[in-house]
């Protein structure tokens, strides 16, 4: 813990960019948490809507950092730079929090200093058919309790190879794992989150809080939702990978044929979603690399032919 740290306090770091109309709910939940000793940092993005006057208008209860856009990885980094907590929390412009989620979490630090990450359950928000969000307010007014997920092994890090099991607005660290393992990666603004959380859960035990602390808002025009030539998913598992290996600290693995799997869906996966609604032509050269070296899976060949034919 570095000196400049005050114990016990929890410094919430929320990336803003151009969320002006959902900015105020997300501050709100976070300010409406029950737990005492907190600090609220809000990094404007250089957005280019009302989001920064949003955040402003919160005057002394939040701190307002304002910076060029960076995309959210910089962002976060940015808010951890500033921040003075024992612990960091993340909470997207976008989401909100239910009640008492901050003081089970820390609770759960606390009980265990082995522990370095802490995260919940979510509920996925989805638009009304008026097309807005009506925030459930039974489900934020709580508490979220401090219930361990038990089926779950200390580590994690062989489950995060098969899957991102972690939202990023549901997650609690310690600072000094933050200091350890180093920031978010700027060059994988889709992806640093789970990065992330594979070198945190390499490092230290993650405990899930079995109760639902996040309220997640899906909005369809979201950067994870848009198909991209790179596959960044594939990157960080691959990264991980040369990293620290296919076992975690407590020396659970995979078997290889599990992970050789998870690797070649994530190239199917990836081709397959530039096919129905992406770049046709990467999608033709990454069914053809697919195809090449799997030649006996003939709907690689079928869907190669298939991404030549006109939209």
């Amino acid at each position: 813990m570095g000196a400049s740290t005050v114990p016990g306090l929890v410094s919430v770091v929320i990336p803003a960019y151009n969320c002006e109309a959902y900015l105020a709910q997300a501050i709100d939940s976070a300010l409406a948490d029950d737990y005492p000793h907190k600090e609220i940092i809000v990094v404007n993005d250089g957005s280019r809507d009302g989001t920064l006057a949003v955040a402003q208008a919160y005057q002394n209860r939040i701190r307002v950092i304002d910076q060029a856009n960076a995309g959210p990885p910089g962002a976060r980094n940015n808010g951890i730079a500033s921040a003075r907590g024992e612990f960091v929390a993340f909470l997207d412009g976008d989401d909100i929090w239910v009640q008492g989620k901050l003081g089970a979490q820390v609770r759960a630090m606390q009980a265990d200093p082995a522990v370095g990450t802490v995260y919940t359950t979510w509920h996925r928000w989805y638009p009304a058919e008026d097309g807005q969000f009506h925030v459930p307010q039974d489900m934020l007014a709580g508490p979220l309790g401090d219930v361990v997920d038990e089926s779950l092994p200390g580590s994690m890090y062989h489950l995060l190879l098969l899957d991102c099991h972690l939202l990023t607005s549901t997650v609690l660290m310690r600072r000094s794992l933050l200091d350890q393992i180093g920031l978010f990666d700027p060059e994988l603004w889709n992806g640093d989150d789970y990065d992330m959380w594979l070198r945190a859960a390499h490092q230290a035990k993650v405990v899930k809080l079995a109760g639902v602390g996040t309220v997640y808002r899906i909005l369809a025009g979201s950067v994870s939702r848009k198909p991209v030539a790179r596959n960044f998913e594939l990157d960080v598992v691959q990264r991980a990978l040369l990293r620290h290996g296919n076992a975690g600290p407590d020396g659970q693995r995979l078997p290889a044929s599990v992970l050789a799997e998870r690797l070649r869906r994530l190239e199917a996966g990836h081709a397959h979603t530039h096919l129905l609604r992406g770049d046709r032509k990467l999608a033709h050269r990454l069914y053809r690399r697919l195809a090449w070296r799997q030649p006996w899976r003939l709907g690689y060949w079928f869907r190669y032919m298939q991404a030549m034919l006109p939209d």
